[in-house]
């Protein structure tokens, strides 16, 4: 077996026996994505390990490098490269933008673009793109990167936006793989009780190596069982990174400061009484002075952190009567667009009312603060229900008109999933009535064997032939009865009171055809309306952009619509401004940006797919809908075209469509 010096020299040789001619060294370097000087390295160790008998390693200037190697060899040497799976690529662009933001927001020394190119063996050229990115990523935060020659980089901005940065950093750390890779090999593998992941508790010791994480912990753990409460896993990572952010900043001298009015209001809260309890204990534990505007900051975080929440034990009405009037408001209006847009009516599930009021309480104080709470199920969301996402996102105007505040794609993502519950409870229970002639005893006999056998029906009543006669129907799909009965307008099924096998396959059989029935009456109702059609004009759908950004992307669209005179100039910048707050991608690369309804002239909607897929927040995108829509027209869009994004069938047609005709066609297909 090859003791190879590394996992790239390994991935080299592997090249250099499948080539037939000589291979440059520059031509190395860009597939790796490195400096030649470093390939030169490695093809140094590479000789050292492979010259014998057998093999040897040739490099001629001007020319390349080859292998000598017997052809039984060569062979023999393949089939071991090729079992040994000990080559990974090379870490993608992505992972070193946030290798790069680690280290500049960890350390307080200086970075050049030598340092980094060497850190992470790649040319400066590679660095310097990277950290276009990388800057991109930080005025997010309103945070700068300021490069001076012979110098270094090093970000700059106020300290709350510093840490907002940091927190959001480290929380797409913990979901990157190949970061946990990267950090992996510096950290101690001993497995610690905590309510942090072994993993990310092991990346958090190798970026706060003097804070002690499990005193934290047992403070925070103290606070609830003294509160009687009890944070959800992520909210309690959340907190605990929160807490050594501020330690190790404060350790370093860099305070954070609060505006007096908000540190005044935030002090009549019991949030902020928990809080001066963990600072005490911090101040204890630690020997560390916790600053008032430290206490703030605190207690803010907990207003916007998630508890751990029962709903099936709580009681609706007691929640409701302790909860202000406007989260009920806005929770009842998220429910009221959510369903008008999907189609069915939600407003009788009290359980999405109230896991939707327990979700808000704390999302509207993060909203408020411009906290962020990492949704860990985000692209799970948007790729495998982006109706649901879509009908979420559609309920984003609710937060601006009772708040004035913009809601990100976490939040939207947590609200799709409330929504998603409640579907599961709506489309999938067939709602039954059970009537019999010999009393209740039977009745109950009939219904309980139901229940056991088909899980997906719903029994909303007991009662008799008399009874029944008077029974007003309206949401009842089948009626199940022991005797024969005439003249009713629902679908029957008669069957024993034992309830055979051969009843239950009839009752199946029934359900099956109610579904398709179902299922064919939606579709009917989805037809196209002239009014969803009017938004959408051929000079409006352009095939095959050739763009490389959003930014480049939305620019376009706009303009083409503000030269139409259908906007005012500032939808551009609110566009814009609305991407940096989350991004409009919802799934299936599908991205839906737009601007302030307020510089809406006139409704329509731009429509583009792209020559190459471009990177829109986390994901790529090849399909674009530039929404310039007044509100109503706004719902009614939503409503028909939540269906198209889990089409994916429909999707691909329209990103190979060669004309405009085809999209519309496509867009307006039921």
């Amino acid at each position: 077996m090859l003791a190879l010096p590394n996992e790239r020299s390994t991935k080299i040789l592997s090249i250099l026996l499948d080539q037939e001619e000589a291979i440059t060294i520059k031509d190395l370097a860009e597939e790796f994505e490195v400096s030649a000087r470093t390939i030169r390295s490695d093809l140094k160790k590479l000789e050292d390990v492979l010259n014998n008998d057998e093999i040897k390693l040739i490099k001629k200037p001007r020319v390349g490098v080859w292998l000598e190697v017997k052809p039984e060899y060569k062979n023999e040497l393949k089939n071991e490269l090729f079992s040994s799976e000990s080559y990974k690529d090379p870490f993608s662009s992505e992972t070193r933008q946030k290798y790069i933001l680690k280290c500049l927001l960890q350390s307080e020394n200086k970075y050049t673009m030598k340092s980094l190119g060497e850190e992470l063996y790649v040319s400066r050229t590679t660095i310097y793109n990277d950290l276009e990115d990388v800057e991109k990523w930080l005025n997010k935060y309103d945070l700068i990167l300021e490069r001076k020659q012979n110098y270094g980089v090093e970000v700059k901005g106020e300290e709350k936006n510093w840490r907002r940065a940091v927190a959001d950093l480290l929380a797409q750390f913990k979901d990157n793989q190949e970061l946990k890779a990267m950090l992996e090999d510096v950290t101690d593998p001993t497995i610690i009780d905590s309510r942090i992941d072994n993993k990310t508790y092991q990346q958090l010791r190798e970026l706060f190596k003097d804070i002690n994480f499990r005193k934290i912990e047992n403070i925070l753990e103290q606070i609830e069982r003294e509160s009687d409460f009890v944070f959800t896993d992520e909210a309690f990572v959340g907190l605990v990174i929160h807490i050594a952010i501020s330690l190790k900043r404060l350790i370093r001298g860099k305070d954070i400061k609060m505006e007096r009015e908000q540190l005044n209001s935030l002090k009549e809260t019991e949030e902020f009484e928990i809080a001066k309890v963990i600072a005490k204990s911090l101040e204890e534990e630690l020997d560390v002075q916790i600053p008032e505007a430290e206490l703030g900051y605190i207690s803010l975080h907990i207003l916007g952190s998630k508890v751990q929440q029962n709903i099936i034990s709580k009681d609706i009405n007691d929640v409701l009567e302790n909860t202000d009037q406007k989260v009920i408001e806005i929770a009842k209006d998220i429910i009221y667009m959510a369903g008008d847009v999907l189609g069915v009516n939600l407003s009788e599930d009290e359980q999405l009312l109230l896991g939707l009021v327990l979700h808000l309480r704390p999302a509207i104080n993060r909203l408020k603060y411009g906290m962020s709470l990492r949704n860990p199920i985000l692209d799970e969301i948007k790729n495998n229900y982006p109706s649901i996402f879509g009908a979420a996102w559609a309920t984003s105007i609710v937060f601006e008109k009772h708040l004035g505040i913009k809601v990100n794609e976490e939040e939207i993502g947590y609200i799709a999933l409330h929504l998603g519950a409640a579907l599961e409870r709506n489309n999938n229970k067939i709602k039954v009535i059970v009537v019999c002639s010999s009393g209740i005893g039977t009745s109950q006999l009939v219904a309980t064997r139901l229940r056991k056998r088909l899980a997906g029906i719903e029994i909303v009543d007991l009662i008799s032939v008399h009874e029944l006669k008077n029974r007003e129907l309206e949401g009842v799909d089948i009626i199940v009865s022991t005797i024969p009965i005439n003249d009713i307008s629902k679908p029957l099924v008669q069957v024993s009171a034992l309830l055979t096998e051969d009843d239950i396959k009839l009752i199946k059989s029934k359900i099956n055809y109610l579904i398709k029935d179902k299922e064919n009456q939606k579709l009917k109702l989805e037809s196209v309306s002239d009014e969803i059609k009017e938004l959408f004009d051929d000079e409006l759908i352009y095939i095959n952009l050739d763009l490389d950004s959003k930014e480049e992307i939305i620019r376009m669209l706009s303009t083409e619509l503000l030269n139409r005179k259908l906007l005012d100039e500032g939808f551009i910048v609110s566009a814009l401004e609305r991407e940096k707050i989350t991004s409009t991608a919802v799934g299936n690369e599908v991205a839906i940006p737009h601007g302030k309804e307020s510089y809406v002239l006139n409704s329509k909607i731009a429509v583009a797919t792209l020559a190459k897929p471009v990177k829109w927040g986390n994901e790529k995108v090849s399909i674009i809908l530039l929404l310039a829509l007044e509100k109503e027209k706004s719902k009614n869009f939503f409503r028909y075209f939540h269906r198209i994004l889990d089409n994916k069938q429909v999707l691909e047609a329209i990103k190979r469509a060669n004309t405009k005709e085809d999209i519309k066609n496509l867009l307006f297909k039921r």
